[in-house]
C-alpha cells in the first residue's frame, strides 16, 4: 500500500507543515492521480451518459472528473437541489451574476442551513453592500443548522470511484484527497471582512457594533472548529483561527460564556488544540506508508464516523511508538 501511503501523506504534510491558514487544498499531484485513473473516469463517464442517474452521480462525476458539463447537466435538472446550488454556488468560474444567482437559490432550497447565509454575506462584502452583508450575518447566527455536505461529498464520490473500478480502500484515499474544498477559503476570507468591519464600527465609536460582529465572527469559527463526523483536520484548523482572530479583538478578561471562561481562557484552549494539531499530525507523517489496505478502510470509516482527528488519534495509538 506505498502508493496510497504516498497519496495521503501529502495531505497530512499539508498540515504537519501548518498552514497559518492559506488554503491550500490539502489534496495531493492531482494531474498525477488523473493521469493514473484516466480510464477509469473514461468509464465512469459511460456509466453517467449510459444510465439513468440521479444527481449524486452527477456531482460525483463532476468532482472525479472535473468535467464542467456535468456540474451543468445536474445544475439544468436538479435546480432545487441544495447540493447542487452548493456546488455551482462555489465553483470557481462562476461569475458574479451567476454566484448570486445559485447563492440565492441555495438559500431558498436550504433554508435552515446557515452556510448559504454566510456565503452570500462574502459575496455582498465583495460587491461592496456592507449592509446587506450584515443582515446575511444575523440571520446565519440565528440558525442552528450548519453543513458544508463534505461527508455526503465524500461519500458519493467513493462510489464514483468504486463504480470506475478503484479498489476499496483506493476508492477511500482518493474520494478524501481529490476532494477539493473551497468553502473553507471562502470562510477564511469572511471572517476577514467580519475582523475589518468590526474595526471600522470601532473607529467611528460604535462599540456595541463592534463587539456583535466579533461575536459573530467567533461563532462562525466555532461552526468549524469543534469536531464532528467527516470533518478534516484542515476545516478544524480554518474554523480555529477565524475564532482566534475574532477573539484576539476583545478584551481578554471579558467573558466568554456562561460558565466563568473568559475570552483569554478560550484563546488558551485554543492555542492548546493547535499545537495537539500538530503534535498529531507530525505523529502521523511516518504511519501512511506503513497501512494495509485494511488499515486504510478501517481510518477513513473512522474519519466518516467520528472526524479525522479522532481518526488519527486511532492510527497513532495503533501503530505509534508506544
Amino acid at each position: 500500500m506505498r502508493d496510497l501511503g504516498q497519496k495521503a501523506s501529502s495531505s497530512s504534510s499539508d498540515i504537519a507543515g501548518f498552514i497559518s491558514v492559506s488554503i491550500a487544498a490539502p489534496v495531493t499531484n492531482i494531474c498525477a492521480i488523473l493521469a493514473l485513473f484516466a480510464p477509469l473516469f473514461g468509464r465512469f463517464l459511460a456509466l453517467v451518459h449510459g444510465l439513468h442517474v440521479g444527481r449524486p452521480e452527477h456531482l460525483a462525476a463532476f468532482r472525479t472528473t472535473g468535467e464542467p458539463a456535468l456540474l451543468t447537466e445536474a445544475m439544468q435538472k436538479y435546480p432545487e437541489d441544495p447540493q447542487v446550488d452548493f456546488e455551482a454556488a462555489i465553483r470557481k468560474e462562476a461569475s458574479p451574476e451567476e454566484r448570486r444567482q445559485w447563492l440565492d437559490a441555495f438559500k431558498q432550497s436550504a433554508p435552515e442551513n446557515a452556510l448559504g447565509n454566510y456565503l452570500s454575506a462574502l459575496n455582498c462584502f465583495k460587491a461592496g453592500q456592507t449592509d446587506q452583508a450584515v443582515q446575511e450575518l444575523v440571520a446565519a447566527s440565528g440558525k442552528q443548522q450548519f453543513q458544508d455536505y463534505s461527508l455526503e461529498r465524500v461519500q458519493a464520490d467513493e462510489e464514483a470511484y468504486r463504480a470506475a473500478g478503484s479498489s476499496m480502500a483506493e476508492a477511500k484515499v482518493l474520494a478524501t484527497s481529490h476532494l477539493l474544498l473551497p468553502q473553507l477559503a471562502q470562510m477564511r476570507d469572511l471572517g476577514k471582512n467580519m475582523l475589518e468591519l468590526a474595526n471600522s464600527y470601532g473607529q467611528s465609536g460604535d462599540e456595541s457594533s463592534r463587539r456583535l460582529i466579533l461575536q459573530m465572527a467567533a461563532n462562525l469559527g466555532r461552526r468549524y472548529g469543534e469536531a464532528s463526523p467527516g470533518e478534516t483536520l484542515i476545516a478544524q484548523l480554518v474554523g480555529i483561527n477565524v475564532e482566534r482572530t475574532a477573539l484576539n479583538g476583545m478584551d481578554p478578561n471579558s467573558p466568554y460564556d456562561t460558565n466563568g471562561q473568559t475570552v483569554q481562557n478560550r484563546l488558551d484552549q485554543l492555542a492548546q488544540q493547535k499545537a495537539a494539531f500538530k503534535a498529531l499530525s507530525l505523529l502521523a507523517e511516518p504511519l501512511w506508508e506503513t497501512m494495509s489496505e485494511q488499515d486504510w478502510i478501517s481510518y477513513h470509516s473512522r474519519s466518516t464516523i467520528f472526524g479525522e482527528e479522532p481518526a488519527m488519534r486511532w492510527l497513532v495509538g495503533k501503530h505509534g511508538q508506544k
